[in-house]
């Protein structure tokens, strides 16, 4: 049968003839006595080079049914979820970053059941559950599903990458430099020293795409590794007007990688002062800003191709060479290639700088002078106290003086907080204002400064004299000094609050503030030792005793009568030089006690 079927095999398709044999097939088996129908299908599958399972697959395309009943236990399995789980775990975690698997069913098999799990079920079978479930290993590195986003209108959302060349320039005689590219063999990828010992001769592409048009912009720098200033410098290089090239101004939106040269505080304070909104995306989510990855590799491999064929012999000589790839390609003027925009939903392709011509003037922000932006990557926010008046002042680089600015109404604002301040060059010397509320988020707002009279300095919105008053907002403290003075009179309003503070009503109706402490639990405490203060030199304040004159004028008064020149007598011999005022009481007494016991002059 083998030999029948290999001559057949020449005398017909490869397709056709199988499929013929396989209908064959099936009607020598459906009347196969049992027992031979094994064999009819490896005699088949050894004559086509294909498994007996194959064959079988084949049987089914063509309608044949072996009539074997299904088995009840089918599309179950005695390996649980959580065994399955920790399988594809061990897996998924050994995956490198570059999408390849260390580690297979085999494997990671063979070391949990050294772990105390027993699947008891064939690696083939395994491979098969983790297949169904979506959880064996191409499964697993499958990329994430993802939304795709859409931008308003030119220059609404750019995006920015810049990425380490395949180019580099060794210095060469009167300026010309020598091209070569990092895949050549003195920089081979495997020796990596080459590249480090010529660092300084790296070249880096800056590649800026519009997220509506699809336009592209690329510029080339000499440097070390990626810096803040060769960024900036290509920022304003992409959003300053420049001859024969449409597109410029600057962006709503602008989207970047962490990068250092990205997140620093001098490049995010300059966006700030443009009034550019910064978005990193996530680490290791470049797909994020998937547009301008696709512009980097148009240009390595629309542009950067070229140069092997026309040599340039300089970074600048690169960027003139740039400029004019990037306009034609942009404006579909390379001959013979279609570089137009094609969306699935556009009626029909556009070439990129026709579509960003669609701009209105209200969505083309022009960028101020470049001198002054370039002064903005060197500035930094500053901090100023708010006043009592609700104001601050700052000098904006625009301005020949400080301006004073208003921050009444602010949110997280008040009396003596402190904010951050960074200028914006965009409008008439405005200013960013950054608040900090107690729950430490930030609020940002545009100010723009106070006008004053110049003569006479006031503010030209105050009010006048006998015309107008006005009163200030209320500030964070004012609102929650009033929330709480209402709290401790509900259901008054503010004028029954005033009236009822002028009578010094209790605040909630009374509360019991101190009575309560007469009951509460006071422990008893032990009695302490202590040790007596010895004064040293404690010197005795002796008293002056009454003279006699002013003792008379003293008892006379207690007594209320004049004494007798006896009495008088009795006190100068009893006290010749003075009563001691201790013994005074008992002088009384004795001049006014009764006339059996008084003391008589002796002669």
């Amino acid at each position: 049968m083998v030999a029948t079927l290999l001559s057949t095999l020449r005398t017909k398709g490869m397709n056709q003839l199988a499929t013929d044999i396989i209908r064959q097939l099936a009607m020598r088996l459906d009347t196969a006595p049992h027992g031979s129908k094994r064999a009819e299908v490896e005699q088949v599958a050894e004559a086509l080079g294909w498994s007996p399972h194959k064959v079988y697959e084949h049987l089914k395309k063509v309608g044949w049914s072996s009539g074997r009943k299904k088995r009840s236990d089918a599309g179950t399995t005695t390996v649980s979820d959580q065994m399955l789980s920790d399988l594809a775990a061990v897996v998924v975690t050994s995956i490198r970053a570059n999408g390849k698997v260390i580690m297979d069913v085999p494997n990671a098999r063979s070391m949990l059941q050294a772990n105390g799990r027993d699947f008891e079920v064939s690696n083939g079978h395994l491979n098969r559950l983790l297949r169904k479930r979506q959880m064996n290993a191409p499964a697993l590195k499958r990329a994430t599903p993802h939304v795709q986003m859409k931008s308003l209108h030119p220059n609404h959302v750019h995006q920015v990458d810049p990425s380490y060349c395949v180019l580099y320039y060794l210095p060469g005689k009167k300026g010309q430099d020598v091209q070569r590219f990092a895949s050549d063999d003195e920089f081979y990828k495997n020796k990596p020293q080459n590249i480090e010992r010529n660092a300084s001769l790296r070249v880096w592409r800056y590649v800026l795409t519009d997220h509506y048009s699809g336009t592209v912009l690329v510029r080339y720098y000499q440097s070390a590794g990626e810096t803040q200033a060769n960024l900036w410098d290509f920022l304003l290089w992409c959003w300053a007007k420049m001859a024969g090239r449409p597109m410029h101004g600057v962006p709503t939106l602008l989207i970047w990688d962490k990068g250092s040269a990205n997140t620093s505080s001098a490049i995010k304070n300059a966006l700030t002062a443009l009034d550019v909104k910064d978005i990193p995306h996530k680490a290791h989510n470049a797909r994020v800003k998937g547009q301008v990855e696709g512009g980097n590799n148009l240009v390595e491999k629309l542009f950067e191709s070229r140069l092997r064929f026309q040599p340039v012999h300089s970074v600048d000589e690169l960027n003139e060479a740039a400029e004019r790839w990037s306009t034609a390609f942009n404006a579909n003027a390379i001959p013979y290639f279609d570089s137009r925009l094609a969306r699935d939903g556009m009626a029909q392709p556009l070439a990129r700088f026709a579509l960003w011509q669609t701009i209105r003037k209200e969505q083309l922000r022009i960028l101020p002078d470049i001198a002054l932006c370039r002064t903005l990557l060197a500035s930094a926010p500053q901090s100023r106290v708010v006043s009592q008046a609700m104001t601050i002042s700052f000098k904006h680089p625009q301005a020949d003086r400080s301006l004073t600015y208003d921050l009444r109404g602010l949110p997280a604002v008040h009396p003596g907080a402190k904010v951050d301040v960074c200028p914006l060059v965009f409008g008439d010397r405005q200013v960013k204002v950054i608040a900090t509320d107690y729950k430490d988020e930030k609020h940002s707002f545009s100010v723009s400064p106070v006008e004053f009279n110049d003569l006479s300095g006031f503010r030209v919105d105050a009010p006048v004299w006998g015309e107008e008053f006005q009163s200030m907002p209320d500030s964070v403290q004012d609102a929650n000094r009033k929330d709480a003075i209402r709290n401790a009179y509900p259901e008054k309003t503010d004028e029954e609050i005033e009236k009822l503070r002028r009578k010094n009503v209790a605040p909630f109706g009374g509360l019991d503030a101190h009575s309560h402490l007469g009951n509460v639990y006071k422990p008893s405490y032990m009695p302490r030792l202590g040790t007596d203060i010895e004064l040293p030199n404690t010197n005795t304040m002796e008293t002056r005793p009454l003279s006699i004159i002013e003792a008379c004028k003293r008892i006379r008064s207690t007594l209320g009568r004049s004494l007798s020149p006896e009495e008088n007598q009795i006190i100068r011999d009893r006290y010749p030089s003075g009563v001691p005022v201790d013994e005074y009481d008992q002088l009384v007494e004795l001049i006014n006690g009764p006339p059996e016991a008084k003391l008589a002059l002796v002669k």
